[in-house]
This record gives structure tokens, C-alpha cells and sequence, in this order.
């Protein structure tokens, strides 16, 4: 069909709602003060109950073994009895590291031999390293190790242990408890053990 042939749709009337009809709530409707209520009122008051006091237990606690074992591998005591109780120039191996000076056996896991070469230095031999260092950062080689000991930190210095960090190898580490750090690189740490 031509467009001029076309009606438009009539237009529809909406019906006209009188101002009589709308009623208003009764709460707008008064002209009444509200009062203001804060956003934080307590409507319901809580009652607070103490907990009861802990009863001492008489029974022995138990000790986690494992952490115990760790703390003895973490410790500096191991490298002290080395130094304290070697003679420069004597050679230890693992075996009498475990037997002489109570070693466990997990903490010299990794050492062939150990010996005393000045009053805080020592040399050492190490086993197969290559799962330790493709596991870590740690870079192992036989070689000497300058050890100090500083209110409550450990000074290590010398070719035996390194840490790489950046593509570069760090040879100068501070072990404070079970964390490490290298002075000389600001904001990296480790934590040591399991």
C-alpha cells in the first residue's frame, strides 16, 4: 500500500487519577517531630559472659618430635662444638661428627669431612650437592668457611657456602635464629629448614 493510504493509530487517553484518590500515610500526613536516631543505636543490649578460667592440666604435654629435630639442626650449637672442641688441623668426617660431638645425623647429611684451620674457620668437604643446589639457592663447593658469632647471629663468610640471588653469587650471610639475610642486599631473606 501507498504510504498516504496509511491511518495512523489512534491516540490513547490516559484516565486521570483525581488528587482525591491518593491518600497519603498517616505517619506523613501529622506534622509531628521525628526524632532523630543514630545509625549506631543499640537496639538489643548483649550480654557479655567471661570465659571460664583454663583449668591446669596435670598431664605431660606432648612434644612434636619433629620440631624438636628441627630446632637441633637450626641451631648454632653444632658449629660451636666444632670450634670449641677441635684442634686446628684436625679432620673430622661425618661419622665422627655424629659420634664424637652428638651431632644428628641430618645436620652433616651433606658434609664429607670438616676441618678446623684457624680458631673460627673451617675447611669443608662436601658430598654430592647437586639435588641441594637445583632445589635452592644455595651454591656449595669445598672450601673455607669464617664463622663469628655475634649477639645471638651468625657471621658467614668464605667460598664453602653461597647463596645466588640475581645471577650473582653472595658469600657473606648473617643467620639470625632460623631466618638468613645477606648484608649487602637490602629487602632479601630466607627462612631455614622444613
Amino acid at each position: 500500500m501507498p504510504v498516504n493510504m496509511l491511518k495512523p493509530a489512534p491516540i490513547k487517553t490516559s484516565s486521570k487519577i483525581s488528587s482525591k484518590n491518593i491518600k497519603a500515610p498517616k505517619e506523613i500526613g501529622t506534622k509531628k517531630a521525628t526524632t532523630k536516631q543514630t545509625a549506631f543505636a543499640v537496639k538489643n543490649t548483649i550480654s557479655i559472659t567471661p570465659l571460664p578460667s583454663p583449668v591446669t592440666k596435670t598431664e605431660s604435654t606432648t612434644i612434636d618430635i619433629k620440631k624438636e629435630a628441627n630446632d637441633k639442626l637450626l641451631n648454632f650449637v653444632n658449629i660451636r662444638k666444632i670450634l670449641n672442641n677441635c684442634k686446628i688441623g684436625q679432620t673430622m668426617t661425618q661419622e665422627q661428627l655424629t659420634d664424637n660431638f652428638e651431632i644428628p645425623e641430618e645436620a652433616v647429611k651433606l658434609v664429607k669431612s670438616v676441618t678446623k684451620t684457624a680458631e673460627n674457620e673451617l675447611s669443608v668437604k662436601w658430598k654430592s650437592t647437586w639435588l641441594v643446589e637445583k632445589v635452592s639457592d644455595a651454591e656449595l663447593e669445598d672450601g673455607k668457611m669464617k664463622v663469628k658469632f655475634k649477639a645471638n647471629k651468625m657471621y658467614m663468610s668464605g667460598n664453602a657456602i653461597g647463596i645466588k640471588y640475581n645471577r650473582k653469587i653472595y658469600n657473606d650471610l648473617v643467620i639470625v635464629g632460623r631466618s638468613a639475610y645477606i648484608p649487602s642486599v637490602k629487602g632479601y631473606s630466607w627462612q631455614i629448614g622444613r
